[in-house]
């Protein structure tokens, strides 16, 4: 059985950011990840990804993991297409 796969997009100065969409079994809608897992909204990370103090690479997970000083925003993202401008969102949280 093959699992659907729901994204939602948002576009900013050239750069286009994925956000996965999680069910939620409460109204049965779905929603983005960040927001059902951690109440951050796909606009916050998209300040915050435009704000970033500091990003390193994980090689142990393959992502890159960004903080925002400015937004108090952690972001762990991806690219997905070779000139970076499309972001895969992975999650984003506050510590």
């Amino acid at each position: 059985m093959n699992e659907v796969k729901y994204y939602e997009l948002h576009s900013v100065n050239g750069l286009t950011f994925r956000f996965k969409l999680d069910l939620n079994p409460i109204n049965n809608k779905y929603e983005p990840h960040i927001w059902h897992r951690h109440q951050i909204e796909p606009e916050q990370v998209v300040n915050a990804y435009m704000n970033l103090s500091f990003t390193s690479w994980n090689i142990k997970y393959n992502r890159y993991e960004g903080y925002s000083e400015a937004d108090d925003l952690n972001i762990y993202y991806n690219f997905y297409s070779p000139d970076k401008t499309k972001i895969m969102v992975i999650t984003a949280f506050k510590m």
